[in-house]
């Protein structure tokens, strides 16, 4: 009796652990975003989904010119905004927070929007774009502040 519970509280407990390491490695916690090299994304929506673990849009670049309008939290980069020439023309995955600010938006954006997405690029793989800040095509701003992965200052 004491081989079996001993058996089942090591086997949940290591459950447990190795759970919350791989939902934690997910979603970015260990990420390091980097916040050196903040990317403009500004093109249509070819697809979204809002499914856990976080919302994800699919944006077909169409523009190498930024946007004339306050973008983004300067405050949380540490270098200008740029738009990457290999990102014109081409589709790029942005996932966004696992906040509800941002599952909501599925009453609201459709495939065919226009939007505007700062995303700073994971230094390690698979350097996935992550955004906390996109302006809708209303000119509408939705932002959350509360980032689980601080930005570092370049990929070392």
């Amino acid at each position: 009796m004491i081989t079996w519970i001993s058996r089942t509280l090591f086997g949940t407990v290591f459950g447990f652990v190795a759970l919350t390491g791989i939902v934690s490695a997910h979603h970015g916690v260990t990420g390091r975003y980097d916040a050196s090299a903040p990317i403009v994304l500004h093109g249509t929506v070819t697809a979204a989904t809002f499914t856990p673990p976080h919302p994800v849009f699919t944006v077909r670049v169409e523009s190498r010119q930024i946007p004339a309008q306050d973008l983004g939290r300067p405050e949380e980069y540490f270098g200008p905004l740029s738009t990457r020439p290999e990102d014109v023309g081409a589709e790029r995955d942005v996932e966004l927070s696992p906040v509800r600010l941002f599952y909501d938006l599925a009453d609201r954006l459709r495939v065919g929007d226009q939007v505007t997405i700062i995303a700073l690029r994971n230094c390690l793989p698979p350097h996935q774009l992550r955004s906390t800040w996109l302006r809708l095509s209303d000119g509408e701003v939705v932002s959350y502040t509360g980032d689980w992965a601080p930005g570092v200052d370049g990929c070392n």
